[in-house]
């Protein structure tokens, strides 16, 4: 059996740098709908989101996944 394709992951602190650096993590967690501790994982270069994931953060911020992760199209 073949291995499945590995799936596109985007950096999460992406997100983040959109947003004003004196931004509340509550105003970020708000605006995605999950919790502080989330953005403050986003916060940390290692994490990572899935293709589904970035697409449906992007479009909460009224944008392409494009506009955010310049290599979107990439896979």
């Amino acid at each position: 059996m073949k291995r499945p394709k590995s799936q596109p992951r985007y950096p999460a602190h992406q997100l983040i740098k959109l947003f004003p650096a004196n931004t509340w993590a509550a105003q970020i967690a708000e605006t995605f709908n999950v919790n502080r501790s989330t953005v403050g994982r986003w916060n940390k270069p290692e994490t990572t989101l899935t293709q589904w994931e970035a697409d449906r953060y992007a479009i909460k911020l009224g944008k392409h996944p494009s506009e955010i992760w310049a290599d979107w199209f990439d896979c």
